[in-house]
């Protein structure tokens, strides 16, 4: 199958972010919740990953590599002002999205064309890889190897997100990585625009492109705030989902506090090393929504004391971030 040209792939949809975004969070009645319809993944996407998860892992790969295909959203690239933008907007009252220190240099970077997948990867999707590879399955609880919903967005440790992504780069014969931290935040901007939040109209409001609490409770398999399947609401206007909900993201750069001031203006990258990997995005533990340019950071292989022996062992993975992955051409 040959590489998506950009005639083929998705273009930006016509929406302007709003010149000063809605807020709400509250909790909807019981009478009105159930008024409400019950979100459901879209056919082809529902389809898809039912088929990945039976046959042969050959017929499952394929199914897999003809998903990726269809699933990569073409992103044109350009110029933004990175960063925590909310001071030029000219909203009075408002100069800061974040309370952190580490989004706060806001400078033009600028990047080439990519791709980046609509939708988290999925637990049938990350089963494809770790039964081709004999790799054991991620997202296992203490104890063992434990079957995770198929459709949830997958949670792995950093290596094995990116081992995943660069295995479908094999898989599909493009050059995929996780993308950047740059990348990701362009795209959730829908091409750097002043998006404050990756919902379809750049409003955060709940029952809105945003799950009230008791409709993420009806919706996850787990019966959790922490995560639902991937793609239930609406995408941002770039056609990507879940990039501001249903959990954080890995993303390739490691961590540094002054990243942004250090960095190139063209194709910026995280230092070469560090302890700490970048993860972007929100809703890791509620439904509650992630700004775009909120920066977070995580172990990419953490370890805790087990209570009983009194030794290192690692963090069960399904508390891990989710991932996505990204094509940059050469």
């Amino acid at each position: 199958m040959a590489f998506l040209s950009k005639a083929e792939a998705p273009t930006l949809a016509s929406v302007k972010p709003p010149g000063n975004p809605k807020r709400n969070h509250f909790h909807i009645k019981p009478e009105d919740l159930a008024k409400l319809p019950v979100p459901q993944q879209p056919t082809e996407l529902a389809q898809a990953l039912a088929a990945m998860q039976v046959g042969s892992i050959d017929a499952r790969k394929e199914v897999l590599k003809a998903k990726v295909f269809k699933d990569m959203v073409y992103v044109r690239g350009g110029s933004f002002m990175r960063g925590d933008f909310a001071s030029l907007m000219g909203i009075e009252g408002v100069s800061r999205m974040t309370s952190k220190s580490d989004d706060k240099v806001v400078k033009e970077i600028s990047l080439s064309d990519f791709w980046i997948s609509k939708y988290k990867v999925t637990y049938a999707e990350f089963d494809v890889f770790t039964d081709a590879t004999g790799r054991p399955r991620t997202g296992a609880t203490y104890g063992g190897d434990v079957r995770q919903p198929p459709t949830l967005a997958a949670r792995a440790y950093w290596q094995e997100a990116k081992n995943y992504c660069q295995w479908l780069g094999q898989l599909t014969g493009l050059p995929m990585d996780l993308p950047t931290e740059a990348q990701w935040e362009y795209a959730a901007r829908s091409r750097g625009q002043f998006f404050m939040v990756a919902t379809a109209d750049g409003n955060a409001e709940f029952g809105k492109g945003v799950p009230y609490d008791a409709q993420v409770e009806i919706v996850s398999p787990m019966r959790r705030l922490s995560t639902y399947p991937v793609g239930l609401f609406p995408s941002n206007p770039l056609g990507l989902h879940d990039m501001s909900t249903n959990g954080k993201e890995w993303v390739d750069d490691w961590y540094a506090e002054d990243a942004y001031s250090m960095a190139s203006t063209l194709e910026p990258r995280g230092p070469a090393t560090g302890n700490l990997k970048v993860i972007r995005g929100g809703g890791a533990d509620s439904p509650l929504i992630g700004s775009t340019v909120h920066r977070y950071k995580a172990d990419p292989y953490p370890l805790e004391k087990d209570d009983d022996t009194g030794k290192l062992v690692a963090v069960p993975s399904s508390f891990m971030p989710a991932l996505r992955c990204a094509v940059t051409p050469h």
